[in-house]
């Protein structure tokens, strides 16, 4: 008998270590006494230990004292980890460790889920495993988001007024409203799986049948105006309209009737509004085409002297009633005094009658393209020229702009909007929470060009627990950046489409509107002094050269990112 290591010991911990590595495992093992036996060298991925702190022989105690200098609380709520001591900490993963079985699922980092799991063996040894399921939670997250949204889609349906029904590429019926059910008088499962051939007479089935075939083999939209009788007796009077959505190898068929029996009614052998009906005039959506045209009239009109327009008197000469309307509005929403004329007539009698009142005109602004505009351009007052007409190509550059600020940076009376990215999807949100926008919800916004540098970006930020997106251009690294607004962007120099320069550029412009600031490090290739002055020169705060390394990315994160969280907190 000796004390000393079996000379299989190594070749079974190989073995240990390499059925880690299949399972993507981090296994402890301690003795009846606490004391360590075993750590899997996977124990890295999971906790940021010193080496000298996973020695054979070292007490549970000081195991857990590592764990918690290196910033760790797993076990506790996460608003109360910062408060949370030592020694009660270590005192409470202790109690957990000698029960006979423990399993939680812990939030360890941002985006990052971790399961422990104990086992207690009867001889007193103790098996201590962690294993990475962030992908499986947010799998259950995205799954149970996605039913969330079904269930709310089937509840709106629901809601809605007109008969709905949904059928599959074989025409029979897959979904539909309380609306469409209640005109039929027959309960979902009734419907639901059948065709329209056992739900009408033959003749109108080989109509609708004929219209539902079209509309999915061409995608062209299908209408028409159709009386039908319900099934309490009741007419029916509806402009049914028929689509095509789903993939392309899966169609579906929408068919939404619009009910339109509140307004109209019989007459004369035709279908007239009812008497009592009158459109009142609603609340149009946000127009973008008004907004560009407004913010380049308005300036047009702006001047140094004109920056405070509170109590000024200022006379809009224009024939134009949308450009009167434009104009006007802006200005007594900044607090002037003011009126329009149409004509140079009215603009004589106007200035008459100040006169003789005492009153005094400020400003005149002039529409250029004004019948006589030059008589009022003459007269001896201080006239601005406006020339609606004259917009021209920056009307269009500004239209067709991705991302132009639709409202002015100054204006007192509404902040600065920002359009959403190209790349958003039509989802349902369903939560409060879910309405404002999305600051910060990215760590890391890599914009990398070349694919091994990307799979080593991706592959060093994961290894840190660190949420980011990869930008393949340029043109991507400013959108993404839009609508992520991360809190580091690493920007490759060489990009196509779009260069690290002009992208640094464009995003520091866009945050002039928007009030905010984004570290931006630059990634070169190469570390000459004039590249160095150019980056910084564009607005960059710092950069590293290739290749990079997990301590290189380190650093700068902890620089721009956990600094100014550590700031931020105190």
């Amino acid at each position: 008998m000796t004390d000393g290591a079996s000379v299989d010991a190594n070749i079974q911990s190989e073995i240990f270590n390499a059925a880690c590595d299949i399972l993507g495992a981090c296994v402890f093992v301690y003795d009846r006494n606490d004391c360590l036996v075993f750590a899997s060298r996977q124990v890295q991925q999971f906790l940021p230990l010193d080496p000298r702190a996973l020695v054979a022989g070292t007490r549970l105690r000081d195991v857990l004292g590592a764990i918690f200098d290196a910033g760790l609380r797993y076990g506790v709520a996460a608003e109360q980890r910062h408060k949370v001591s030592r020694e009660d900490w270590i005192s409470a993963r202790i109690s957990a460790h000698w029960r006979e079985q423990h399993d939680t699922v812990e939030r360890t980092g941002k985006d990052r889920w971790i399961h422990f799991r104990k086992r207690r063996l009867p001889n007193g040894y103790n098996i201590s495993t962690l294993a990475d399921v962030t992908e499986q939670r947010r799998q259950e997250d995205k799954w149970r988001a996605d039913m969330e949204r079904a269930a709310l889609t089937e509840q709106i349906l629901d809601t809605l007024p007109h008969p709905l029904t949904i059928k599959d590429r074989n025409l029979a019926h897959v979904a539909l409203n309380r609306a469409f059910r209640a005109a039929h008088g027959l309960e979902g499962e009734a419907i639901l799986g059948r065709t329209i051939w056992d739900l009408v007479d033959p003749e109108n089935a080989a109509r609708i049948e004929e219209s539902d075939r079209q509309v999915l083999a061409t995608g062209v939209p299908f209408q028409v105006a159709e009386q039908i009788v319900k099934a309490d007796g009741s007419l029916l009077y509806a402009i049914t309209r028929k689509h095509r959505a789903g993939p392309a190898d899966r169609p579906v068929l929408v068919t939404v009737m619009e009910d339109i029996t509140d307004i109209v009614e019989p007459a004369a052998g035709r279908l007239a509004l009812r008497q009592h009906i009158r459109f009142q005039s609603g609340q149009n959506c946000f127009d973008p085409v008004r907004a560009v045209e407004k913010r380049l009239l308005l300036e047009q009109c702006r001047s140094d002297a004109s920056a405070d327009l509170a109590g000024r008197r200022i006379l809009v000469v224009t024939d134009n009633a949308r450009i009167e309307w434009l104009v006007l509005g802006e200005l007594q929403a900044r607090g002037a005094d003011c009126c329009a004329v149409r004509s140079e007539a009215e603009f004589r009698a106007f200035v008459d009658v100040a006169f003789d009142c005492g009153v005094s005109i400020e400003m005149v602004l002039l529409d250029a393209t004004m019948d006589g505009y030059e008589v009022v351009a003459q007269a001896n007052l201080p006239v601005r020229m406006i020339t609606p007409e004259g917009i021209g190509a920056d009307f269009f550059r500004a239209l067709v702009e991705p991302h132009v600020a639709m409202v002015e940076v100054d204006d007192a009376h509404a902040g600065p909007m920002v359009a959403a990215s190209l790349f958003d999807d039509w989802h349902i949100a369903t939560e409060l929470d879910a309405l404002a926008p999305a600051m910060g919800d990215i760590e890391v916004l890599v914009a990398e060009d070349n694919p091994v540098n990307q799979f080593v970006f991706s592959q060093i930020l994961e290894g840190l627990g660190i949420s980011h997106r990869v930008a393949e251009n340029g043109e991507e690294a400013v959108a993404l950046w839009r609508k992520y607004m991360p809190r580091l962007v690493l920007m490759d120099i060489a990009m196509p489409l779009k260069n690290g320069i002009d992208a640094t550029i464009e995003i520091r412009a866009a945050e002039k509107v928007l009030g905010v600031r984004t570290p931006i490090v630059a990634v070169t290739a190469q570390a000459l002094n004039v590249d160095m002055q150019n980056c910084l020169d564009a607005g960059m705060d710092d950069y590293i050269t290739k290749p990079v390394s997990p301590d290189m990315i380190e650093r700068i994160y902890s620089k721009f990112v956990a600094a100014s969280e550590g700031r931020s907190a105190a």
